[in-house]
């Protein structure tokens, strides 16, 4: 195994799926790409995504209070590069793009035509770690197509891989291992 000190870019735990995070202030509505974004917590259902303060969505995030995280299929990555690699200072990426949206059902968000699921979060915190803001949100509300996840997952779903490149999992295998599984190796293993 290799050992490097300085990091510089990393991607050793990639691939992860994209979140494209919908903001909107007033007559302003954007959409970027995040790859680095997580849930924090079942109880509230909280979720955190990282934004570099150079970017316009952290305007429009801070000045409304509120913000959706959507994900889409592998087909549809041309739209995570448009979005993620200009700004909504210099450009309407929903007219330039032709980017098709909704409005949230319980906060005044955009939410992806094209979203297999999207999150409409509160914003409840947001923190400065490096060189980005942590921005955590309450999940308010859950959109989701049914027909695209089979026992919670989406095999189409649109994963970034670093450095510009994208891929999805294909043909999902899943294996359960978890408390039940996890108690019988024990006792299996108490035995012998």
């Amino acid at each position: 195994m290799i050992f490097v000190e300085k990091s510089g870019k990393y991607y050793f735990h990639y691939p992860f799926p994209v979140a494209i995070v919908g903001s909107k202030y007033n007559n302003s509505i954007n959409f970027m790409s995040a790859a680095w974004h997580t849930q924090i917590s079942f109880d509230p259902p909280l979720y955190g995504v990282a934004i570099s303060p150079k970017r316009f969505t952290k305007e429009l995030i801070e000045k409304s209070g509120v913000f959706s995280l959507n994900f889409i299929k592998y087909d549809d990555y041309k739209i995570s590069g448009f979005v993620g690699r200009t700004s909504g200072k210099d450009l309407d990426k929903i007219n330039f793009f032709g980017i098709k949206y909704i409005k949230g059902k319980k906060l005044d968000v955009p939410i992806l035509e094209n979203a297999v699921a999207c999150y409409e979060c509160k914003l409840i915190d947001s923190k400065t770690y490096g060189d980005h803001i942590l921005y955590v949100g309450e999940i308010v509300g859950i959109h989701y197509n049914e027909n695209e996840y089979k026992d919670g997952i989406s095999d189409g779903l649109l994963l970034y891989a670093g450095n510009d490149m994208y891929t999805k999992s294909e043909n999902t295998y899943l294996v359960k291992f978890g408390k039940e599984e996890v108690k019988k190796e024990i006792d299996k293993r108490k035995k012998l």
